[in-house]
C-alpha cells in the first residue's frame, strides 16, 4: 500500500480521511501542468511512429472482436453476483464520444479495456487503469496499443488512435500498488486533430470523499454480455479501504477494467468530472457486481501533470 501523507487539510490543520466532509474538490483545467511544480513518480514509455503504424494496421475488426479482457491484478470479476442486498442494474447504450474501448497486447494476447479522454494542456491524454498499461511488478508495458472512441459493436464512428505514451506511477511498477491502479496515455493527432478536439473531454476531479453519485460506463466481455455493446450506471461511492472506494452495480464484468467514473454528468453534454476508473483492489472487483476504483487525490493529479508535459 502506498505511504503517503493525507492531501486534504482541515481548517484547522488537522488532516482529514477519505471521507471527511467538505473535503476539498480540485478540478485540473488547462495550464496547470505548466503552472505548478509537482513531484513526479512516474514513469513512461514512448512509441515510436513505426510502432504507431503498426498498431494501426494491426487492430482490424476481426482481432477486435477476438481481443479478450486483460487479466486483473490481483483479481477478476466473473458472474458472480452479490445476493446479500438489491443492487442497481447497468443498462446498455450506444455510448458516447470521450469513451472507448483500449485494445493492446501484453505479450500474453490481445486484450482490451476501456478509457476515457481527460482534459489536458496537450489535448492528447486518456486516463485508465494501470494494469490496462503495464502489467506491475515483473511485468511489461502493453504493446500494439489502440483506442477507440464510443465502440459499439464493430463500429468506429471516429476511427481508431494509435499511442504514442504510457505512464503510470513508478510505484506500480515496482509493486503493483492497488492503490495506485491508474495511468495516463498520450495519442497520436488524426487527420490533424488531437483526440480532445475530435471527441471532446472530461475533467479530472480529485478529494472528493465518498457517498457521491457518479456515472460509470465501459465495455464488458462478450461471452457475458452477448450484447457487445457498452454499459452505463448511475449510482453511489463507498468506502472500501483508506484509499479505495467502491461502488455496486451489475454487468462490469472483464474489459470495464479502466471505465471512468463520472461526478456531475451532464446527459446533455455527455460529459463529468473524473474521481475514478474500475481498478485497484482486486483489480477491480472479483465479481460484476462490485467494482472498486484508487481514491483520487494528489498522486493522480501529479501523474496526470507529468503525462501532459510529456505528450
Amino acid at each position: 500500500m502506498r505511504n503517503r501523507w493525507m492531501r486534504w487539510t482541515a481548517a484547522g490543520g488537522a488532516c482529514a480521511g477519505v471521507v471527511a466532509a467538505g473535503a476539498a474538490t480540485v478540478w485540473y483545467t488547462q495550464g496547470d501542468a505548466q503552472g505548478h511544480t509537482v513531484a513526479d513518480t512516474s514513469a513512461s514509455m514512448r512509441i515510436s511512429a513505426a510502432d504507431a503504424g503498426d498498431a494501426s494496421r494491426y487492430w482490424t475488426a476481426k482481432r477486435m472482436a477476438a481481443a479478450t479482457p486483460v487479466d486483473r491484478a490481483g483479481g477478476a470479476a466473473s458472474e458472480r453476483r452479490l445476493t446479500a442486498q438489491s443492487v442497481t442494474q447497468s443498462k446498455a447504450f450506444g455510448g458516447v464520444p470521450t469513451i472507448g474501448a483500449l485494445f493492446f497486447n501484453n505479450g500474453q494476447g490481445d486484450h482490451f479495456c476501456t478509457a476515457s479522454v481527460v482534459q489536458s494542456s496537450s489535448q492528447r491524454l486518456l486516463i485508465t487503469a494501470a494494469h490496462c498499461i503495464h502489467g506491475g511488478k515483473g511485468k511489461k508495458y502493453a504493446t500494439k496499443v489502440a483506442f477507440v472512441p464510443k465502440y459499439d459493436r464493430g463500429k468506429r464512428p471516429y476511427g481508431t488512435w494509435t499511442a504514442k505514451m504510457l505512464l503510470v506511477d513508478q510505484r506500480w511498477i515496482t509493486s503493483t500498488d492497488p492503490d495506485l491502479d491508474f495511468g495516463f496515455i498520450a495519442l497520436n493527432d488524426r487527420s490533424g486533430k488531437t483526440i480532445q478536439k475530435a471527441v471532446g473531454y472530461n475533467r479530472l476531479a480529485i478529494n472528493q470523499g465518498v457517498g457521491k453519485t457518479v456515472n460509470v460506463a465501459g465495455y464488458p466481455k462478450i461471452a457475458f454480455d452477448p450484447r457487445d455493446r457498452p454499459i452505463y450506471c448511475r449510482t453511489k461511492t463507498a468506502q472500501q479501504a483508506k484509499y479505495q472506494i467502491r461502488m455496486d452495480c451489475t454487468g462490469f464484468y472483464g474489459g470495464t477494467s479502466g471505465s471512468p467514473w463520472l461526478l456531475n454528468y451532464s446527459y446533455t453534454t455527455q460529459k463529468g468530472d473524473i474521481n475514478g476508473v474500475i481498478g485497484g483492489f482486486h483489480g477491480g472487483g472479483w465479481t460484476a457486481d462490485r467494482s472498486f476504483s484508487a481514491y483520487f487525490d494528489k498522486d493522480v493529479y501529479n501523474l496526470r501533470a507529468a503525462a501532459d508535459k510529456r505528450a
